[in-house]
């Protein structure tokens, strides 16, 4: 006969793993666990079941919510520390613009940077996503008649060059356990008459994997 304190084991071993994945603080938008929080709220609920049940159960129904509890519980975790290893990270609030503003005349070069603090955590690829306008919003526009190449200077495989539409993101390889990103982007004026100021921000950055 089992111990009636181990009516309680499923629901603890639940609960436990509930805790230590929300005390590890995970990275990357709620959505990517959904696998992981799906399998951790069935192993509560069958283990509550069985917790809740005050009428003597069969020993098959008893060990049935046990053994899903249990497995949900292990296939949760895994499910967790999986998205948890290769989530994507939003560090868009860590990229810092080198440079001096305003853009202006032919091949002037504007450097967006990120240090070793937000890549603590190794992924294989940047999307960097910046957005090219006018400086000065009063000013007779401009900016679409500017092109801008960015070129991935340090921290990822060479030769790394991909023209920038303004709002879609760009994609770059990085090396593994790089200590620093430098994106140079260079900026020509398509009529260099017509003395363009131009301004360029990131506008969203992830570190992610293939």
């Amino acid at each position: 006969m089992m111990h009636p304190s181990a009516r309680w084991l499923p629901l603890l071993l639940a609960c436990a793993a509930l805790v230590i994945a929300q005390a590890t603080d995970p990275h990357g938008p709620a959505g990517q666990y959904t696998p992981s929080i799906a399998l951790a709220a069935l192993a509560v609920a069958a283990a509550a079941v069985r917790v809740l049940i005050r009428k003597t159960p069969s020993v098959a129904a008893v060990g049935a919510l046990s053994l899903v509890s249990v497995l949900a519980t292990v296939g949760g975790w895994l499910s967790f520390r999986y998205a948890a290893a290769h989530a994507d990270i939003d560090v868009t609030g860590q990229v810092r613009r080198v440079g001096t503003l305003p853009l202006a005349g032919r091949a002037h070069t504007l450097d967006f940077t990120l240090g070793g603090a937000a890549l603590r955590e190794p992924r294989e690829r940047l999307r960097l996503t910046l957005t090219v306008s006018d400086y000065d919003p009063s000013a007779p526009a401009c900016a679409y008649r500017t092109a801008a190449t960015a070129y991935l200077m340090d921290g990822g495989a060479p030769a790394q060059e991909v023209p920038v539409r303004s709002g879609r993101p760009l994609d770059f390889v990085l090396n593994a356990g790089t200590p620093s990103v430098r994106i140079q982007v260079m900026l020509t004026e398509k009529d260099p008459g017509r003395h363009c100021r131009t301004d360029i921000r990131a506008t969203e950055a992830v570190l992610h994997d293939s």
